[in-house]
């Protein structure tokens, strides 16, 4: 973890702004805004965003997965980097509170819980599909479909379940509105797991808050996980 400490203060201190942290990583500004890249930055690579982002791999193209422009996974020191489009917190053509993703991030939660079958999901979001699934929808079925066949546990029933052996490795549905976000109106689920052991593991965005350091500071700050 200590390595993933160095990492964010030499990038920070390399003028990319720090925007958001969650428990796993931190994301920062790359570049001029314009640019719209953002690096990622997280402190264990048993953080099941890499499984996201490597089962997502097979399904091709998919607009509603983050794009990806580089990966560094260190396992020795325990660390990774990405760079990746830059994403906003709501979409961008549609009036304040027009399209909550509050609501898109619970309708899309009951979907992959099976409390909302893809014909509902279909009727509820119909009025938005051309902006929010440009593709169409069963492109976006395609992605949930592979969250449902990947994740371990969906409640915390199943997580009751989990050999303490194995919590690190399994994957827990958490899919909330701080992980959907937009590319331009088109929706992208950002980070839909985390493991069993988030609770005990040491938060960056506590890290972050408590630093001293000068160069560990927010800029602005955006959702993350």
């Amino acid at each position: 973890m200590a390595a993933a400490y160095k990492v964010l203060k030499n990038t920070a201190k390399a003028g990319n702004a720090i925007i958001g942290a969650g428990v796993y990583s931190a994301v920062l500004q790359h570049g001029k805004p314009y640019e719209s890249k953002v690096i990622k930055i997280g402190n264990t690579t048993y953080d099941p965003w890499l499984d996201y982002i490597e089962l997502s791999k097979p399904l091709g193209e998919n607009c509603h997965a983050p794009l990806i422009h580089t990966m560094h996974v260190d396992h020795a020191n325990e660390y990774y980097v990405a760079t990746m489009e830059q994403l906003t917190p709501d979409p961008i053509d549609f009036d304040e509170g027009e399209v909550s993703r509050y609501d898109l991030a619970n309708s899309i939660s009951e979907l992959i819980l099976g409390g909302k079958s893809q014909t509902d999901f279909e009727e509820e979001w119909e009025e938005y599909q051309y902006d929010l699934f440009p593709w169409g929808f069963d492109s976006f079925f395609h992605l949930t479909d592979m969250l449902i066949n990947n994740t371990d546990c969906f409640t915390s029933e199943d997580e009751e379940e989990v050999d303490p052996m194995d919590t690190a490795s399994f994957r827990k549905l958490d899919l909330h509105a701080g992980n959907i976000m937009f590319r331009n109106n088109t929706v992208v689920i950002t980070d839909p797991w985390c493991n069993c052991e988030v609770e005990d593991h040491p938060s960056m965005e506590t890290y972050i808050e408590e630093s001293e350091d000068k160069n560990i500071t927010y800029q602005f700050k955006m959702e993350t996980n």
